[in-house]
């Protein structure tokens, strides 16, 4: 009988090192903070019975829709859910650009986002609650031969550095505004939305 060893596959770690390689070379071509500016967006668009939430982002689309109560049918995730995707995808994708740069290795990242959420406004039912997702929990779970309090320094600089977690942690303006082909139809007088 002859023994084959297992054939291991690369994983996390390796990826780890090539990103970290990568993210540094970055650093070395784009070494102004004017380098790295972009504008980034999405578009939904609803436009059929279902009133499913159809949304690009570049060359990927996914659908937002909500349960029967508002008149959803359950096709996708709710917005406060896929706000929840958010924060989820953008700690973890954190948490691998802080080890990759530390050269902490990593073999599972797994962030579990979780918020309490209440609609009852948008039904005309008084609430206390607050008016957006709250009490906002992430859950992160790291699989790595790395020491525990490595593990906590780097979920530590992750948590500190999330843009999303930023975003939700600080107060930032947001206009919103009708399209200006709709603005060009509106009577002399009424408000645009500024």
């Amino acid at each position: 009988m002859t023994h084959t060893p297992a054939v291991r596959r690369p994983g996390l770690a390796e990826h780890l090192r090539d990103k970290g390689a990568a993210m540094r070379d970055a650093a070395r071509r784009r070494p102004d903070g004017a380098d790295w500016e972009e504008e980034v967006g999405a578009v939904c668009v609803a436009d059929d019975a279902t009133g499913v939430r159809k949304v690009r982002v570049a060359d990927w689309s996914l659908i937002g829709d909500g349960g029967p109560d508002i008149g959803g049918f359950g096709l996708g995730p709710s917005s406060p859910e896929l706000f929840c995707a958010v924060v989820s995808t953008c700690l973890t994708h954190t948490v691998l650009c802080v080890a990759a740069l530390a050269d902490v290795p990593l073999d599972r990242v797994e962030v579990r986002v979780n918020a309490r959420n209440n609609d009852a406004r948008f039904f005309g039912v008084p609430t206390d609650a607050p008016a957006v997702p709250y009490d906002l929990t992430a859950e992160v779970e790291l699989r790595s031969p790395a020491e525990p309090q490595v593990l906590a320094e780097l979920l530590a600089t992750a948590d500190a550095r999330c843009p999303m977690l930023r975003l939700v942690r600080a107060e930032h303006s947001v206009t919103v505004r009708l399209a200006a082909d709709v603005l060009a139809q509106l009577p002399a007088g009424l408000p645009a939305g500024d």
